[in-house]
This record gives structure tokens, sequence and C-alpha cells, in this order.
């Protein structure tokens, strides 16, 4: 009971807090601390980031050393590039030093020599079916003059061009290395007159602004193209914008590709495009993903309302098909 007494005749000023956390030990202050945290409410007048403690303390893994991973990621880099490039198709060899037999023949019998380690015992009786080796087929693989894999004759296709022959209908150039931009011109200016190309194909042919206008050029006059991909070339916006221009006088031209050039065309290009594409109401299909949400939008809807207007177009001529039928019928 005395002690009860005692402890309510303690004032809070007899208390001598310094002396008593001067006495704890750091473990104990710190699990002190975190008491104290969930007991006592937030200061409201302190911002958020410096109310919670710091909880990111952890003794370090060791010192670090910026050259020595660098240097560890590219040898690992160039370890990986050695290993794709070192490797080669398997191929079948005998050893040097093994006998092969057949089914009906038994392996004679050899003595043992130092310089022969693939010896099988005389008791032991190896039989080794022949092997069937499937012949390689690099024969039969097409071999081809240029790295691209693409064989087009230019010479001989620009000339059949020219004379408008009905039996080039498409013209694939994609990937061939190193054509003259004089070819390129030859084949564009070739392509105002024809009338029956219906696929005009030059990705990664190193096309330029002033191939570019002159494929613009093209467009105005050209009526029977129905597809073009200038892909993966170095047309920038200016050259893009003046070929879109032109297809308000095109009334043929259903798919323009011309995605991943080497200049960004730019947020003016993409809204320029959006606005001159609402002239055009042939276009169905475009290969490019432009940046900006807005022209995203609005390409978008261009082109569906071209499809279901080619759609109401097909409608009414079916019906149109369906009545001529019908009056031959009656008649």
């Amino acid at each position: 009971m005395s002690t009860d007494k005692e402890l309510e005749d303690l004032n809070e000023e007899d208390i001598d807090e310094d002396e008593i956390l001067a006495m704890l030990s750091p473990e104990e202050l710190q699990e002190l601390q975190s008491e104290m945290d969930v007991m006592i409410a937030p200061d409201e007048s302190v911002p958020v980031g410096q109310r919670q403690k710091d909880q990111t303390e952890k003794p370090p893994t060791g010192s670090f050393d910026h050259r020595s991973l660098v240097d560890y990621l590219y040898w690992e880099k160039e370890s990986k590039r050695m290993l794709e490039e070192e490797r080669v198709p398997a191929t079948l060899s005998m050893k040097r030093g093994k006998q092969w037999t057949l089914p009906s023949e038994k392996a004679p019998e050899q003595p043992e020599t130092k310089e022969s380690s693939d010896w099988v015992p005389p008791k032991e009786e190896r039989q080794i079916n022949k092997l069937k080796i499937p012949k390689l087929t690099l024969n039969t693989m097409k071999m081809t003059s240029r790295p691209s894999g693409n064989e087009t004759n230019l010479e001989s296709t620009l000339d059949k061009i020219r004379n408008n022959n009905p039996s080039i209908t498409e013209v694939n150039l994609n990937n061939i290395e190193n054509i003259p931009k004089e070819m390129l011109l030859d084949y564009v200016n070739a392509l105002k007159k024809n009338k029956h190309v219906k696929t005009f194909s030059i990705a990664n042919t190193g096309v330029d602004e002033n191939i570019a206008y002159n494929l613009a050029n093209m467009l105005r006059e050209n009526r029977s193209i129905i597809t073009l991909n200038i892909e993966s070339n170095f047309i920038t916006g200016k050259g893009i914008v003046a070929i879109i221009r032109c297809l308000q006088f095109n009334e043929t031209l259903t798919e323009l590709r011309f995605h991943n050039q080497r200049h960004m065309l730019g947020h003016h290009a993409e809204m320029e495009i959006s606005r001159l594409l609402k002239a055009n109401n042939t276009l169905l299909k475009m290969g490019y993903h432009f940046e900006l949400p807005g022209p995203r939008m609005v390409v978008t809807n261009i082109l569906t309302r071209n499809l279901d207007r080619q759609r109401q177009l097909r409608k009414e001529e079916n019906e149109q098909n369906w009545l001529k039928q019908t009056k031959k019928q009656a008649l």
C-alpha cells in the first residue's frame, strides 16, 4: 500500500525524462519510438512525406564499382553475340580410331594399346545399324544474287511498265539494295500513264523527299494503282503531306502505307494529314501509327466513313443488277 501511495504522490516535475532516456539502449529507444508512432496521432501540419519514419535503412551489400559493372555487361553481350555467330549446323563425323561394323559382321578383337582409347573388350560384340543420313536440302534452297532475296529485274520491269504491258500488275522493289535514284524516278514517271499496275511497293529502297514529290504528281494522273507501299524510307512530314494532298484528285488508291520513316513526321504533319484526308472518299487502309490521339481518331473516322460508303455503293450496284435480271426474266 505504501508503494501505491508513493506513486500517487509523485508529480510529473519529479520525473527526469532525459535521465531515463539516457539509460536506455539503442534497441530500447527504437522500440519506444515505434510504440509512440502507433499511440500518438501524426501532426497534420507536417507534410505527409515527413510523417512516416524511414524504413529504407539496411546494411550495405558491398562496395559499388561502376566501371566493373559496365565491363561485365559489355562482355556478357559480346559473349552472347559470339555464341550466336559460332553456331553452325550439326554435321555427322566419324571419330578417328573407332571402327564401325555392319549388323552381319562382328568387331574384330584388338589388342589393348596406349594409342587406342576406344577399344572394346573382346567378350562384348557391338552391332551398329546402318545410318540413313538424309540428304542436305541445300540444293533445294533458292540461291539469290541479292542479299534481300528480291529477284526483280529492274530494267526489264521498267520497260514493260513504259510499254503498258498488261502482264505487269504488281511491281515489288522492296529491300533491293542500292537502286539508283534516277531509276526510281523513271519507275514513278512511267507509272503516270500506266493502266495495268495495281500494286507499287518500294519499301526500304532509300526513297527521299524528291521522289516523294514525284509520287504525289504521279497519283494525280494515275488511275490504276490501288496499293502504294513506301514504308521504311527517308521521307519527311512535308513529303507525306504532299502525297496526301494529291489524294483529293485520286479516286483509285485504297491502301497507303508510309510507316517507319527515318524522320518523324511531327505533330503539325499529322494534323495536316487528318485535315486533308477529309476530301478523299476512297482510301480504306492506312499503314501509319499516329502519335497524337486527335488525328488518330479523325483518320479512323474517315476510313470508317469510306468503308461504309463503299458498302453502300456495292449494295446499290447489287440492287441494280437484280432489277436488270428481273426485267430480263419478265420479258
